[in-house]
């Protein structure tokens, strides 16, 4: 128990609003595929050179970013998954450790099952994580990289990110999260789980209104349990890590997107920047962790401009 509050003090979650309408969208692929030794849920939308999606968490699915991303469907193919234990593919197995390694390996092994030579790799939140791990192991297969509202490089931003939701909280709010933490259903029941959830993002939003807006639904039983499987497998590495040493070792362009009001600190992106050779950082004023859904119309101006370069 006492480990996995840990992680969910750390967790960099993000959660889905539907925006855009998918119905005009070319579907190439939709199913699981067996990806070392599990099964691994994609999704393949549009067409045109490819983009490569990893959600964040840990322990979401790709379904908050289908939606706004469609807009980028029009121009490229965007290939989605749910991470390995996340979403519709396959839960942990029995006693298996997964390691940052692991998740690498599927996104590797994604890009090859589709037959795709140089991507642009594009990692949201926690995803940015592992698409920097995935980078720096095979720089050779990424055209241009794209951190989009990224987790900060190193788990030493983790007590100032912490302490940021709990300064964004009410005290009436904090009650009500503690009092529903400590419900035995938690990790079981998707009702208690939203009530939960509904409360706890309110601080990864600049505009409050859209925390109104915001659908748990997605969340059965089954993708409880696996959220809280993943925030346990991953909460070491979440509390033990820092990629920033090795940043300098990245060649390839790199675009950052980060909002002003994010909770992760801009200090975190800022060095980033300074490590990575050909970096271009954009913060977006007035936005939170979630500028895709708070100013749309900017982040995809940026993304498609940056790959136009």
């Amino acid at each position: 128990m006492k480990k996995l509050k840990q992680a969910a003090l750390v967790l960099i979650l993000l959660l889905p609003i539907s925006l855009v309408s998918l119905a005009q969208t070319q579907t190439i692929f939709d199913g699981t595929k067996k990806i070392n030794g599990a099964e691994i849920y994609c999704k393949v939308i549009g067409s045109g050179e490819p983009i490569l999606v990893v959600h964040g968490g840990p322990g979401l699915a790709h379904d908050y970013l289908l939606e706004p991303f469609t807009e980028l469907s029009k121009n490229f193919k965007l290939i989605f998954y749910d991470q390995r234990g996340c979403g519709r593919s396959s839960s942990f197995a029995k006693d298996e450790t997964v390691t940052m390694e692991t998740l690498v390996e599927d996104l590797e092994s994604i890009r090859k099952e589709f037959n795709l030579a140089n991507v642009y790799l594009a990692g949201q939140s926690w995803g940015a994580t592992i698409a920097l791990n995935y980078t720096l192991k095979y720089p050779q297969n990424i055209k241009k990289l794209l951190l989009l509202e990224p987790a900060p490089g190193s788990s030493e931003f983790m007590p100032e990110i912490q302490k940021t939701i709990l300064s964004r909280l009410s005290e009436q709010e904090k009650e009500k999260l503690t009092k529903l933490s400590q419900m035995p259903d938690i990790k079981t029941n998707p009702e208690t789980f939203k009530k939960f959830m509904a409360i706890r993002t309110n601080p990864y939003f600049f505009d409050s209104s859209f925390t109104k807006k915001r659908d748990f639904n997605y969340f059965d039983s089954d993708r409880v349990q696996k959220f809280f499987a993943s925030s346990v497998m991953f909460s070491s590495y979440m509390m033990n890590y820092n990629l920033y040493p090795r940043l300098k070792e990245i060649n390839c362009p790199t675009l950052i997107i980060h909002g002003d009001y994010d909770i992760i600190p801009t200090e975190a992106v800022e060095r980033m920047k300074k490590e990575i050779k050909n970096c271009e950082l954009n913060v977006i004023l007035d936005c939170g962790h979630f500028v895709h859904l708070e100013k749309p119309e900017v982040y995809f101006r940026l993304i498609k401009e940056f790959i136009a370069k």
